[in-house]
């Protein structure tokens, strides 16, 4: 089964990348692996330049310009536990929007630990194209904590990053859990036994979580919430109360929500996710956002195909073209999986002649 992979975010938002076959748990094994002394997280990253996403009004090469004033070459090394390379992206950034006013500026930094390479999206969305981020108003609710499930999942998080940092268990993967979606899996000998609390608790606390998801004020509650909610009993059921959330104010819960809506559609026999707010997602301003309903989009045309080629093109046929042209693999991946279902063949990450494709496919369409 293919699973998302966990890549760290560092700077202003999180997202995850492409899936990838899961890790075989060493419990799983054939023969015993010898112990080994756990290493230190690696710290030291290649550097491997700057993209730019969003922007229909200047062009990606003046911005790259601005942009890169001050910045380390691609190749260089990083050590992401100093701060020196996040204090020149965070001086990039204010010579870019002294040069151009946007309604939207994020620059996202992305880290593949098991590549040590680490890449930056600045994330636009122009003056005029706030559409694009017409999310739900701030919830101002405040809703009990069921049977403290959200605080114990929280505390298990903190537990695995604690491990990963020392290199107890991998940078990447998702172990096995009773989830429709792993975060790490509950293998290590830390993390034994945890799981049995949300197993047991999520089912019948379901309502109140779902209540915490679309009415409380705290951010990360919602999305610890949220990700809870993948120890629901029923996909469909998970699915009819989180597309809602798609529209979250917060970058995490909307993060959470298309993860969860993809893992749910992966594997079934009908479409059991909703298209319209999927590809109305796509265009959503950040890369976190753009990466999870891409793959809930491959998971919808790979359970129906191409039925939908039409709707899915004229919809947001645009930003799926503009995703496989990048080199950041969180854009790339998902779109030229769904453009392949679409078209039936593969052509790879040439945007011109996917845009060549596209144009001749929505011209015979409309053709008497």
């Amino acid at each position: 089964m293919l699973l998302h992979r966990l890549i760290f975010v560092c700077v202003l938002l999180t997202a995850c990348a492409a899936p990838e076959r899961q890790r075989v748990p060493e419990s799983h094994a054939t023969s015993p692996a010898p112990a080994a002394t756990p290493a230190p997280a690696n710290t030291l990253y290649t550097f491997e330049g700057v993209e730019v996403f969003g922007s229909r009004k200047v062009s990606k090469q003046e911005l790259l310009d601005i942009i890169g004033i001050g910045l380390p070459p691609a190749g260089t090394r990083i050590d992401v536990s100093q701060d020196d390379f996040f204090i020149q992206l965070k001086k990039s950034k204010k010579q870019l929007i002294e040069k151009w006013p946007f309604a939207l500026c994020r620059y996202s930094e992305v880290r593949y630990p098991e590549q040590a390479t680490l890449t930056v999206t600045v994330n636009l969305v122009d003056v005029g194209d706030e559409w694009r981020m017409r999310f739900s108003p701030a919830p101002q609710g405040n809703v009990p904590d069921p049977e403290g499930l959200i605080a114990a999942w929280q505390d298990y998080l903190g537990m695995r990053e604690e491990l990963r940092r020392a290199g107890e268990i991998p940078d990447f993967g998702e172990g096995t859990c009773a989830a429709i979606v792993c975060i790490g899996g509950f293998a290590h000998p830390k993390l034994e036994g945890r799981e049995q609390k949300f197993i047991e608790g999520v089912p019948r606390n379901f309502e109140t979580l779902l209540r915490v998801v679309r009415e409380d004020r705290d951010n990360d509650k919602r999305m610890f919430a949220a990700m809870l909610l993948a120890y629901a009993p029923s996909r469909e059921k998970v699915v009819e109360a989180l597309v809602p959330s798609i529209r979250d104010p917060y970058d995490g819960v909307r993060n959470e929500v298309l993860r969860l809506l993809g893992a749910a559609q992966l594997g079934q026999k009908r479409v059991i996710v909703p298209l319209e707010p999927v590809l109305e997602a796509l265009w959503f301003p950040l890369v976190s956002d753009r990466n999870k309903a891409g793959w809930a989009l491959v998971r919808i045309v790979e359970t129906e195909g191409a039925v939908h080629r039409q709707q899915i093109l004229e919809k947001s046929g645009e930003m799926l073209l503009q995703m496989v042209g990048m080199h950041q693999r969180t854009d790339h991946e998902p779109a030229q999986k769904v453009l392949t279902v679409l078209a039936g063949r593969d052509l790879g990450l040439n945007e011109s002649a996917w845009r060549r494709w596209a144009q001749e496919t929505q011209a015979a369409s409309t053709k008497p």
